[in-house]
């Protein structure tokens, strides 16, 4: 992100919870079209969207320097996180494919890996904030 002021590990926590951002979003709305006729359950595939996202550091919007004291970045943007239709069970009468209970749990296990990502997260901040007070 910020070039030499962050190193790769900003750049894996700040993907890690874009995706699973984004995965959130996707399990939240099975849930709540649990008992809508026809509808078909969404996801996320984690780990090849986050291989694809850390794939795409550099890429995107260019950003140049105007001023040789500005810090550098290393990217202005990333790409779109694609959902993937993702049957959670077989589709009922009604063709919808929620099964309830495996969206819940998908969406425990995304909630627990995007509260330890914003937990590094916020460490690594402080330890910015700490080099910059001095170490007081």
């Amino acid at each position: 992100m910020f070039g030499g002021v962050f190193n790769k590990t900003f750049d894996l926590l700040e993907k890690t919870l874009d995706v699973s951002h984004v995965r959130h979003k996707a399990l939240t709305s099975n849930i709540a079209n649990a008992e809508t006729p026809g509808y078909k359950a969404k996801d996320v595939n984690f780990e090849t969207e986050l291989k694809r996202q850390l794939g795409s550091v550099g890429a995107g919007v260019r950003v140049q320097r105007t001023h040789p004291g500005h810090i550098a970045v290393g990217k202005a943007g990333s790409l779109p996180i694609r959902a993937i239709d993702s049957p959670s069970g077989s589709a009922g009468l009604d063709g919808n494919s929620v099964n309830l209970e495996t969206e819940m749990v998908r969406l425990a296990e995304n909630t627990i890996r995007y509260e330890i990502a914003a937990k590094l997260m916020k460490r690594k901040f402080a330890g910015l904030m700490n080099a910059i007070k001095g170490g007081r």
